[in-house]
């Protein structure tokens, strides 16, 4: 059984964490989208509501695909290196893939029913394949063919007859799809090896070791990321590395059980059932146009939960989700009140209309005074930690504060910048090392149970002199996530400059052994073999480490 102190970080995470910030913010912003969804789609008489959905969400696709196309062949025009997958400049490459799919679900039905079709959102649907293939996700695949075989079902039961038009194009659309898979030299390779799958496997079943251990409560909201590396094992170091923990078990009945333990499970079960039945009493009871949206919002909905039994939610993808969710399952139907007296007057009031939309407003207000500061944070930091890496280690620190004063309910805040000077201090910078020792100070205040944290606390007391300080505080993190290279690393440097080399060497090769594709531990090896004269080990390690860089 692994225990973490986690109490005080727990608080600090209800308000979320980088970098999907899923906390009280943007659940209540999920929450507000899926009732806007309801206000603004629900019931016959919005009927002329769709088309202009419709019609936005194709021009959305057709801009998406624009995009993964160019990057699918090199080009970046917005931003990112040359070896991401197409869509991930624009935030996940699978949170674009999952969007893409519940376009063309929203999208497929409403394009080529009728007399004639539609072909602008022809195009969009088209242009939503695209981008859910190119994103080469799995998970989007998964979902985009169950939201296929759902389209089908939805118009066979509900006409009780089979559209051959509709059945013809989801053919076309599989077979295209695949062609375009094996056309594609970086989607092929892929989506063709199953490196991640292992991966999936080896994570969920660490996972469900540490829900084991925490059943009733979880690990805490955004609390995964800390907790994890303590249930990391040598398969997973050698895969990964080990030394960026994930900050989900991708798979949302693992994320709901580990954020909130059973009972957290049980209600978003619960909830998923609820949604389930009202969604198809829904589409039973609507007429023959209102239903071919419904069934494709349905298809969206399930093609994205679908996509979320290898995935997470994230606000790049859950938004879309919500928003058609509510236009799905709402209704106009007027029900008795189910309060009397003064209580039940008092609530009356307060679903009036002037009452309601002074709440929406102060929402409204509320939610950009927090929004803004927090989206404009990103930039101090993207300059802070371009500027620490060039060894601009003084306007780097006014750009993390900045960033901090901006954004201060995120507990992350302290650690990028904590890990942005720790880059510096490693290569001898002294003053980068003082600013990342301030900061992972102030992580860990938040977020104690940290592993990243206390990472770049141990750099930060190694190259201002602390050594031994910093070898303790090592010693502490390797005994709670003994399969994380880099805290073997980075003890090894600190026994070496403590006189320790035979332990220094120990560490370095244990690094390489759970890291047999990072070839840092044999440069460092071959450094200290030199120092303490062994030049023909030196010699051996070099070889060694440009053998596995070459690779």
């Amino acid at each position: 059984m692994r225990e973490f102190d986690r109490s005080s970080g727990a608080g600090r995470a209800l308000l979320g964490r980088w970098p999907r910030y899923e906390g009280v913010l943007v659940l209540g912003v999920y929450a507000g989208l899926m009732i806007l969804g309801a206000k603004v789609l629900g019931g016959p008489e919005r009927n002329h509501r769709w088309p202009v959905l419709l019609r936005a969400l194709a021009g959305v696709s057709v801009v998406l695909a624009l995009v993964s196309l160019l990057e699918s062949v090199g080009l970046r025009p917005l931003g990112g290196a040359a070896d991401l997958r197409p869509g991930a400049t624009l935030g996940n490459a699978s949170d674009q893939g999952l969007v893409g799919l519940m376009i063309t679900a929203v999208l497929a039905l409403p394009a080529i029913r009728g007399h004639r079709v539609n072909w602008f959102l022809s195009a969009g649907c088209v242009a939503a394949v695209f981008t859910t293939v190119l994103s080469g996700s799995r998970a989007a695949l998964l979902g985009l063919v169950v939201a296929s075989i759902i389209l089908v079902l939805g118009v066979v039961l509900g006409e009780r007859r089979i559209d051959r038009r509709i059945f013809a194009t989801v053919i076309c659309t599989v077979v295209g799809a695949g062609l375009l898979i094996l056309l594609v030299p970086g989607l092929r390779e892929r989506l063709m090896t199953g490196s991640t799958i292992t991966g999936r496997w080896l994570l969920w079943g660490q996972s469900l070791k540490m829900a084991a251990d925490h059943p009733w409560t979880g690990v805490g909201p955004s609390g995964f990321v800390d907790v994890f590396p303590a249930y990391q094992n040598q398969q997973w170091a050698i895969q990964t590395g080990g030394d960026f923990p994930p900050d989900s078990p991708h798979l949302w009945l693992l994320q709901a059980l580990l954020a909130g333990g059973i009972p957290l499970l049980l209600a978003a079960l619960l909830l998923g059932v609820s949604v389930l039945a009202a969604a198809v009493h829904r589409i039973r009871t609507a007429d023959n146009p209102q239903r071919t949206q419904l069934i494709g919002s349905f298809a969206a909905i399930a093609g994205y939960c679908a996509g979320l039994l290898t995935g997470f939610t994230s606000p790049g993808t859950t938004p879309l989700a919500v928003f058609l969710c509510g236009g799905l399952i709402a209704t106009t139907a007027q029900q008795a009140p189910l309060l009397t007296g003064k209580l039940g007057l008092a609530v009356e009031r307060l679903r009036s209309g002037r009452v309601r939309f002074a709440l929406g407003v102060g929402a409204v207000a509320a939610g950009l005074a927090i929004a803004l500061p927090a989206t404009a944070a990103e930039w101090p930091m993207d300059a802070g930690a371009r500027l620490a890496r060039d060894g601009d280690i003084a306007g780097a620190e006014d750009q993390f504060q900045a960033a901090y004063s901006l954004r201060p309910w995120d507990s992350d805040t302290a650690l990028l910048a904590a890990q942005a000077f720790a880059g510096p201090a490693s290569d001898g910078n002294p003053e980068a090392a003082a600013r990342a020792l301030k900061w992972a100070k102030i992580s860990l205040a938040r977020t104690p149970g940290s592993i990243e944290a206390g990472l770049a606390l141990s750099i930060g007391y190694m190259h201002t002199g602390n050594l031994q300080t910093a070898k303790d505080h090592l010693d502490t993190l390797i005994a709670r996530a003994p399969y994380t290279t880099a805290l073997y690393i980075q003890r090894g440097v600190a026994n070496f400059g403590l006189g320790e080399p035979t332990q220094s060497l120990t560490d370095l090769q244990t690094a390489a052994s759970q890291s047999p594709s990072s070839p840092l531990p044999w440069s460092i090896m071959a450094g200290i073999y030199d120092r303490i004269g062994d030049h023909d080990k030196a010699a051996a390690a070099r070889v060694q480490a440009d053998q596995i860089s070459r690779q």
